[in-house]
């Protein structure tokens, strides 16, 4: 599926952009990959910049064509988290999903996902999904989460393209999976961080403490509050305290 359409770059602001920028274009179709050595302006979560040396690191955006109605655009974000899960668990690392798309290796973050969608209507015709993946990089600015990455934990280097394929053949199985209509949530919510544990948050500067008990079908974090309550949270709502 991803084997075909592949788009090449040595540097660009952002893979997530330019791929965003080809939508008017007949190569803006599932099965486009854009891949990059070095990411000028890549961005994660919430706005932020995401760091990667280059030719260190995978950093790919894909297009897929889910034909999804809006409000179930998280199950995008599911399985293109669950195939980052799938792609460490067969190099021996077992990583949860930090909602709502950050990879977690023993509390420290080796991927993000950036997840973008062009609409038709009520529609999600098109998802372009962003990922920046941690592979040989040695040294990181100081994050929250802490960064980490393959050559890190392994202590062994890795070839980029490689990883990417691997990547690309477990999002492949998942895509299908899910056009099958087969629901992944369960999995998806068996690699969630913190789920079912007593953790502390923070929204509209205040700290709480709360269980994590799932996300809703629209993506939303459901916290269970102290009085047994449970709040539905978008992503800029709350913030980990770990």
């Amino acid at each position: 599926m991803f084997t075909i359409n592949h788009i090449k770059l040595e540097t660009i602001d952002s893979t997530n952009d330019y791929t965003l920028s080809l939508k008017d274009s007949l190569v803006f179709k599932e099965g486009l990959v854009v891949t990059a050595n070095f990411q000028s302006g890549g961005n994660g979560q919430r706005g932020k910049a995401w760091e990667s040396n280059a030719n260190e690191n995978l950093l790919l955006s894909v297009v897929i064509e889910p034909k999804l109605k809006l409000d179930e655009q998280s199950l995008i974000s599911k399985i293109a988290a669950l195939s980052v899960c799938d792609l460490l668990k067969s190099l021996g690392i077992e990583a949860l999903i930090k909602w709502p798309n950050d990879i977690l290796v023993n509390k420290q973050k080796i991927a993000g996902i950036l997840m973008q969608n062009k609409l038709q209507g009520n529609y999600i015709t098109h998802s372009v999904i962003g990922l920046g993946f941690n592979v040989n990089q040695l040294v990181f600015k100081h994050y929250l989460p802490k960064a980490t990455s393959l050559r890190l934990q392994l202590n062994k280097e890795y070839e980029v393209l490689e990883i990417q394929e691997q990547f690309l053949s477990f999002l492949s199985t998942r895509l299908i999976r899910l056009k099958k209509g087969e629901n992944q949530t369960n999995e998806y919510l068996k690699a969630l961080f913190l789920k079912d544990t007593p953790a502390a948050f923070e929204s509209d500067n205040k700290q709480f403490m709360g269980i994590i008990k799932g996300v809703s079908e629209s993506g939303k974090l459901l916290i269970q509050l102290e009085d047994d309550s449970i709040t539905a949270f978008e992503n800029q709502q709350v913030k980990y305290l770990f």
